[in-house]
């Protein structure tokens, strides 16, 4: 059995993928806010943009099981 598989058949990706994508987002969103200037500030504003919709979707319309 791979090392990436567990017993229900997903991989680790699977279940942590988009959590580490949108946890990369926010490091380098806050990062770009605080040590950039010019277009860094626009990387900001469009990461943490981007973060912040996430959120309303998942909020405003879960996912029904």
């Amino acid at each position: 059995m791979s090392a990436h598989k567990s017993k229900g058949g997903r991989g680790v990706m699977f279940v942590w993928g988009v959590p580490i994508l949108l946890g990369a987002l926010s490091v380098f969103g806050l990062l770009a806010a605080l040590l950039g200037t010019g277009g860094w500030h626009w990387a900001s504003w469009i990461t943490l943009t981007i973060l912040l919709v996430v959120i309303v979707r998942y909020w405003c319309f879960p996912l029904k099981h």
